[in-house]
């Protein structure tokens, strides 16, 4: 199998660009989670239960698989060329990706620009957007760490409120024919430092869809009035769900600030402005750590470097032990069949295919406006067409382009990032094809591929850099989850506990396994 002996791909030929290269098996975040995840799992309950609720069961098998990333000791797939006219006939070998959402940084990357780029090229109509930021008291906060099914209602309040507001803004045509928007909500867990922050990211359109899919366009309206309505359809949406005491309810009501916040002067995207759309919704989806932040130092501390001044904590970065450092990252991780991204209005399946949007998606010209003349003119519009029976519409469904560009593999994303497409040929660039997946059961047969490629250094004998043993504080006692250290002094760097009787009348779940997502 030809390969050179360090296994990365031949330098790139003058001029070319760096092409794409596989990350590395090994790195900080991966050192931090052999480093501290059996301690973490003994003293949860103890230290931790009360600040970040109950340890998911499956974050150890997530941990598992992430430690296994990427590394071609765990499994790997073979591609070759088959172009007969090639003259060197290319092979590589590709690593298993863990997937884990959450967690590892190289998936959670790939799989926020996946999303990106289908919305924006395949979903998302041509119209103006803007960003919108949903915050919560920090009172309010720590009760998501116990029930994941409240950002559920986080972004459904989110959603309704930004309809409802600008609803009443639109024209009477508009109202009338109870137009929606084009909502794209991600909720977050964490803020830029990991501290839980429960908050929601927004891509909204300047302008109501009507069912038939004319726009009606708001392209200057002013969202300094949505704060309010978000506020009253959030406790409206905790009340029905009987997760907060109606007295708590008015004690919020009467702060003079309620704690509630929306962001809408960040981000105006144009219709035409695609690029920075996909940014945007990468953002939106962007995993919890970055490693270029991230430090594993000699002296067993982790240091985690912010990208703004915190005005609450008074810091710009982390300075924790690696049990702390794991332990704040643990109520992002997304367990299996969480639902991450929330799609409202017309981007719904149902408004979609109503539509005929799914068929035909509004992405390469902009939607029809509604001007007044045409209302006047016809003011009740020809129905759109009849759906078509579910049998009909999978018939027709089944080989859409829509749903071959749906089809994205591995090879897009990387091509993307990279400027390389990693499953073609490098000599004649042609698609090279899988000719076996290589499984971690299959230990003798993935050791004599990597000693033939001189990649053979398994992760279970490689020696552990040793770090000395995290420091203590002055008087010799350990520092708590709830401090870090600069300088030899301590400061608070976590939200204080809160009493849950006070903002919450319902049980704590025994597992978050058990909560509905």
């Amino acid at each position: 199998m030809p390969g050179s002996p360090s296994g990365s791909p031949p330098p790139p030929a003058a001029g070319a660009g760096a092409g794409y290269r596989p990350r590395p098996a090994s790195n900080p975040l991966k050192e931090i989670v052999e480093d501290a995840q059996e301690e973490l799992f003994r003293v949860w309950d103890d230290r931790f239960h009360e600040l970040y609720g109950p340890f998911p069961s499956r974050v150890k098998a997530l941990l598992a698989r992430f430690l296994e990333c990427g590394d071609f000791h765990y499994g790997f797939a073979r591609l070759r060329c088959v172009n007969p006219h090639c003259t060197k006939k290319d092979e590589r070998i590709v690593a298993f990706s863990c997937r884990a959402r959450g967690l590892c940084p190289s998936c959670g990357q790939r799989r926020a620009i996946e999303w990106a780029q289908r919305m924006v090229e395949e979903v998302l109509p041509l119209v103006p957007y803007r960003q919108l930021v949903f915050t919560i008291p920090i009172a309010l906060r720590k009760r998501f760490l116990f029930d994941r099914s409240l950002y559920g209602d986080l972004c459904r309040a989110a959603y309704a409120s930004t309809r409802d507001f600008m609803r009443e803004r639109a024209p009477l045509l508009a109202r009338s024919a109870k137009a929606v928007p084009a909502m794209v909500v991600s909720p977050q867990s964490f803020g830029d430092l990991l501290v839980p922050h429960s908050h929601a990211h927004a891509a909204v359109s300047l302008g109501l869809f009507r069912k038939d899919g004319v726009y009606f366009p708001l392209e200057d309206l002013d969202f300094s009035g949505l704060e309010e309505v978000f506020r009253e359809r959030f406790f409206q949406g905790l009340l029905r769900r009987k997760k907060i005491l109606p007295e708590t309810v008015g004690k919020f009501k009467s702060w003079d600030h309620s704690g509630f916040h929306v962001g809408w002067r960040e981000r105006k995207i144009e219709a035409e402005d695609r690029r920075n759309l996909e940014s945007l919704l990468s953002y939106m989806e962007r995993p919890a750590v970055s490693l270029r932040r991230l430090r594993y130092l000699d002296d067993g501390m982790v240091h985690y470097q912010g990208t703004r001044f915190h005005p609450r904590l008074g810091i710009d970065h982390q300075l924790l032990t690696p049990l702390e450092f794991l332990a704040l990252l643990i109520p992002h991780v997304a367990l299996t069949y969480e639902v991450t991204i929330r799609s409202y209005g017309a981007l719904s399946t149902t408004f979609r295919r109503y539509a005929g949007w799914i068929q035909n998606p509004p992405v390469p010209r902009p939607p029809p406006e509604a001007t007044p003349i045409a209302a006047i003119a016809d003011p009740d519009p020809a129905p759109p067409p009849r759906p078509m029976l579910p049998e009909a519409q999978e018939a027709e469904e089944a080989d859409s382009p829509f749903l071959r560009k749906r089809r994205r593999s591995w090879a897009k994303l990387i091509s993307k990032v990279w400027l390389e497409d990693p499953s073609l040929c490098r000599s004649c660039l042609k698609p090279m094809k899988i000719i076996a997946v290589i499984a971690r059961e299959q230990e003798d047969v993935i050791e004599r591929v990597l000693r033939h490629l001189h990649l053979w250094d398994p992760p279970w004998k490689r020696p552990r850099k040793v770090r000395g043993p995290p420091p203590s504080k002055r008087d010799g006692s350990a520092i708590s989850p709830q401090e870090t250290r600069q300088g030899g002094d301590t400061f608070e760097a976590i939200d204080p506990g809160i009493d849950d009787e006070l903002y919450a009348i319902d049980p704590v779940p025994p597992d978050d396994d058990e909560t509905p997502a």
